[in-house]
């Protein structure tokens, strides 16, 4: 039996096809329900239509940019309280969330641990806070976007040290690539393959739940053929059955990420 399916909407706000796709699967994939929109003013129709639980914004868009947006939302008396986690690449702006009108701050490249957190935390409180919202919420199909030429599809990562992970989230990042990355082997990780058919997979054979995340991802037909790299940063045992690349450096992960595509 899979985990217990969520309760709330969560609109994701961002230009880039890929990182919507990609939040839109993985939010699904916990039982959100979700609205995509690619710029605020289309977001501010989303709004309007179907007030959410929480909002995931990117500052940076054309058109009414994520900054114009929030002002618009803050203005309106129905829905200044629906929370918000701004998607930045710029490291540090905490300091201005309440300057700017928001809740949260995701940072780029994405964490699935920490990225599913905050969206619960903030739906939970949202939530609880709007004891209005008694009808069953209808279900929204998430669309498939086109991806640009310049994206090259996404990476899954499961890596137990923050600190390169992060690294390793970034040069990729900069390759073009989608990161989605997390610190620990999640029991959904598969089903996230599944849903995002990605690139590659890399896990970290001393993150927690990687030995059974291997032995579902190899048994399931389906995902037989997503390549799979299970690696050491040292001379750590691998697991049993797997063959794992050992001593391995961000290079060598890059080119068995670049070899795939």
């Amino acid at each position: 039996m899979g985990p217990q399916a969520k309760e709330g909407r969560v609109l994701v706000v961002d230009d880039e096809p890929m990182v919507r796709e990609t939040l839109g699967q993985v939010l699904a994939d916990e039982g959100y329900v979700v609205d995509l929109a690619v710029d605020g003013e289309t977001a501010l129709e989303r709004v309007h239509a179907s007030r959410p639980d929480a909002i995931l914004l990117d500052l940076m868009m054309p058109g009414m940019n994520g900054r114009q947006f929030l002002q618009a939302l803050r203005e309106n008396q129905s829905f200044s309280s629906v929370p918000v986690l701004i998607m930045t690449a710029v490291h540090g702006l905490n300091v201005n969330l309440q300057t700017l009108g928001a809740s949260e701050v995701v940072e780029k490249p994405f964490n699935v641990d920490e990225l599913l957190n905050k969206v619960a935390l903030a739906v939970y409180r949202s939530r609880d806070a709007n004891k209005t919202i008694t009808q069953p919420l209808p279900v929204v199909t998430v669309p498939k976007a086109p991806a640009k030429e310049t994206e090259r599809g996404v990476v899954l990562i499961v890596e137990h040290d923050r600190a390169r992970l992060q690294q390793l989230d970034m040069l990729l990042s900069e390759r073009g690539f989608t990161v989605v990355s997390m610190t620990r082997a999640l029991v959904q990780l598969s089903r996230l393959a599944r849903a995002l058919r990605p690139r590659a997979v890399l896990l970290d054979v001393r993150s927690e739940g990687v030995n059974d995340i291997v032995r579902e991802l190899g048994s399931a037909q389906e995902l037989e053929m997503i390549p799979i790299c299970v690696f050491a940063r040292d001379h750590a045992p691998g697991t049993e059955g797997t063959e794992v690349l050992i001593d391995a450096s961000d290079a060598d992960l890059m080119q068995f990420v670049e070899r795939q595509v």
